[in-house]
Order: structure tokens, then sequence, then C-alpha cells
């Protein structure tokens, strides 16, 4: 199924589940209610709760529109939103920002190794920062609320307009495009200018069905079904063990049948002082070439995360994951084919490669419109040397380091200045390693 009908198949559900479970308490909005009249106004701090229940509160994501379209009763509301972000700044050490798929973007991963003689350094002016949201509202503050979000912007490297987010939120249940459950939404980063942010987040966005239970007595829990991602070596045998068998010994374009499984349970102690435990559970389908049978390998990925403010300025973040066969939601291994690889001892069948991604962080609040933020983060990938040095390979990757420093000053609730450190190093197989150093500010603005 391609992931456009995935999405509408979700998406589809989410509603049709929504008219059955509500039927009984259609009548819990008055009669009247198509009566209020609707207004245009400014979003208050009720409308901003209202509509911050469905939408991606994170430390990177800015909060409810400025303006909203409402009922008198707020049993329907109507917001669009959006930002503008021009980032300008420059490499020191290598030119990482003229590398495919980085541009404004710092991923560690595109690191060029070695650096080249005469392009150790970059300035760049990066406009492609933006984006608008939607969200409509409707029912708020009965127990069928029920709510539809969609955000479109830009890639980050070009004019393009992309799809980013698409879902519906009802009763707990979330369905269509959005941030994977899998990722731990305010432990896994301090907020940055950079777009991608450290190397060791897990972070990605997929098509899911989540569930995510009220709190009781500070206890949550969650669960996911995903629609898998994979990158695997294409089946080709790297190994020096088995000479005959060298080349294409597996066929990985078999589809698959069995969806990504992602929980979590979390307890909350007070406001920004937490602690969850995640888990993910994956499975590889896959034809043996050798004997001719279909086979199927198992990934999985557990993470410890949370945060702890000792004082109400400060905000410590921490990320800790290690897992195998998960690199479709580590930010520096996504799309690198090294999640799953021949086994070499086992001619024909394949193995979920070992990984670890670790983010710490805090954030100081000087004052309400003044904000520090520093990290650290690492990612590192075992047992796929000959995979990632052969010649065919798209990215020599061993392991990689990040870190940040910047701070925020918010003039006012529509412009936002940045100015921000980055260094990151990767680290190969065979060639050694190199480093960047990039220095950028943003000027932001939101409505």
């Amino acid at each position: 199924m391609s992931h456009s009908y995935s999405i509408i198949a979700c998406l589809a559900l989410a509603l049709a589940s929504s008219a059955a479970a509500s039927g009984a308490d259609m009548d819990s909005v008055a009669d009247s209610d198509h009566r209020n009249p609707i207004s245009i106004k400014r979003t208050t701090d009720v409308e901003r709760s209202i509509l911050g229940r469905h939408r991606e509160d994170t430390v990177k994501n800015v909060p409810a529109p400025h303006f909203v379209v409402k009922s008198a009763n707020n049993n329907f509301l109507l917001a669009i939103g959006g930002s503008l972000n021009v980032i300008m700044g420059g490499d020191i050490g290598n030119n990482l920002y003229k590398q495919d798929g980085a541009a404004g973007s710092f991923v560690t991963n595109q690191i060029p190794v070695p650096s080249v003689a005469g392009h150790k350094g970059d300035f760049f002016i990066n406009p492609f920062n933006g984006y608008v949201d939607l969200q409509v509202t409707g029912l708020a503050g009965t127990p069928n609320e029920i709510s539809g979000y969609i955000k479109v912007g830009t890639n980050g490297i070009n004019s393009s307009i992309v799809l980013q987010r698409a879902y519906i939120t009802y009763r707990g249940f979330q369905a269509g495009l959005q941030l994977t459950l899998m990722q731990d939404k305010y432990a896994c980063q301090p907020p940055t200018i950079d777009p991608e942010g450290p190397c060791g987040e897990l972070s990605a966005a997929a098509y899911e069905i989540a569930y995510r239970s009220k709190s009781y007595g500070g206890f949550r829990f969650a669960a996911a079904i995903d629609l898998p991602s994979y990158c695997s070596s294409n089946g080709y045998y790297r190994g020096h063990d088995y000479a005959k068998y060298y080349g294409k010994q597996v066929d990985t374009s078999l589809e698959q049948y069995v969806p990504d499984i992602p929980m979590w349970v979390e307890y909350s102690f007070s406001e920004w002082n937490r602690v969850r435990f995640s888990a993910l559970i994956r499975n590889f389908h896959y034809r043996d070439l050798v004997t001719g049978k279909d086979r199927y390998t198992t990934g999985y990925g557990l993470m410890l995360s949370g945060n702890l403010s000792p004082v109400k300025p400060l905000i410590f973040y921490y990320q800790v994951a290690y897992g195998h066969g998960i690199g479709a939601y580590l930010q520096d291994l996504a799309g690198q084919d090294f999640s799953y690889v021949p086994d070499d001892d086992n001619p024909g069948k394949m193995k979920a490669s070992p990984m670890l991604g670790a983010v710490g962080g805090l954030t100081y609040n000087a004052t309400s419109k003044l904000q520090f933020n520093a990290m650290f983060s690492g990612s590192r990938i075992w047992d796929v040397a000959d995979y990632a040095t052969a010649p065919d390979s798209g990215c020599n990757y061993k392991y990689a380091l990040y870190g940040a420093a910047n701070c925020f000053y918010q003039l006012n609730s529509y412009l936002q200045f940045g100015l921000e450190y980055l260094w990151g190093r990767k680290v190969t197989w065979d060639k050694g390693g190199a480093n960047d150093s990039r220095i950028q500010a943003q000027v932001a603005f939101t409505f």
C-alpha cells in the first residue's frame, strides 16, 4: 500500500470510530448550537488550551495561532497559523551546507570525510524554513471533542512544499501522518535553530494510529502501530567467510505484513519532572535466495528519557536509546542502508544491526523573553563495516557527535531572534573522521 493510500485509510478509520463512538453522546451539544454566532478574534488562554490539547506541543513547535475563528460557546474553532524563519550563518572546517540532504540542517552523517582543501568553509542565507498549519476543533469541551490538523512547509533545502503532518485526534486516539510515538517530544532535545537537531535523538514522522491515556495519578501509557520503513543493504553479502555466497543472496523487496509497534509508560512527578520508558518491536520480511524460503527477522528498541527541573528557570533533558534495526527512527541513521544486513555466519539470512543514540541538554530561562540552551549528543552503529565500506555504499558511517549552544530572545509574540553555535564530528570505518562547526542566526516570524 502506498503512503498516500495509507494515510487516507488511517484518517478514514479515525472518522469511522468517531462516528460510532459518539452516537449516544451527540446530544451533549445543545440543539441551539448552530445559532451561536461565529467571530474572528485574538486567541485567548481558553482557546489556546483547547487547541493545544491536539497540537504537537513540543519544544521546537510554535504555540497555537494568534487568531481563531470560533463559535460563541467554543464548540467550533478554526485556527490558521505558521512561521517564516530566515537563517544565515557559515560553516568552519567543512562545507556541510553544500552536501545533498543537508543545507540548512546540520546533519552530521553528511559531513564530508576527509574534508577537501579549498572547501572548508561556506557562508549561507537560507529562507527555506517556513510552514503553514490549519487546525479545526469541534465539540470542544464535550466528551466527543475532535480535532483535525494539517501542516505543510518547505523542506529546508529549496522552495519545494511538502506535507509534514495530517492527523485526527479523538478520545485519546490520533491517526495520520504525525511524530512517531517512539519520540519523546519533551525530552529529545532543547530548542535549536538547527532544523535537524542532535544526531542521537529518536525523531521521525510516521503514518501511525496511536492511543495515549489520560493521567492516573501521574502515570500515563501509550501504544501505536506504525507503517514500517526499512533501510537494508538490499541483500548483498559483503562478508569474507563464505566466498561462494558473495553478492546477492537475499531479496528485500518483499511486502511487509507486520506494522512497527511502539509503546511507552511514563510517570510525571510535576511539570518538567518526569521519566518515560519506551519500547519498539519491528519485524522484517525478506526472501532467502540460498534456500528459496521466505524469512523474518525481528528488531527492537528500548529508550529511557525524561526531564528534570530542580528550580523553575532550569530544565534538564535526557534520552538514551539502544536497539537492533531501529535506524528508521534514529536521527542520524534514518535513510542509511544499515538497519538490516546479511548475517555473516548464516548465508541467506539477515540480522538487525545494533545501534545507539543518546542526548543530554539543558535550558535556562533567564527571563520571560530570554532563553539559553546547550546540548550534546552521540550516535553509534556496530557490525556493519563490510557494508559501509563497500564501493556502492551510500554512507561510510561508524559514529557521530553533535554539540550545540544557543540563545533566543522573544521580542514580542510575533518575532524571535536567535544565535547558535554548532559542532559536529563524523567518524568512518576506514577513512578516519572530520569535523564541522557552524555559527548561525535566525529571525523567526510566527502568526
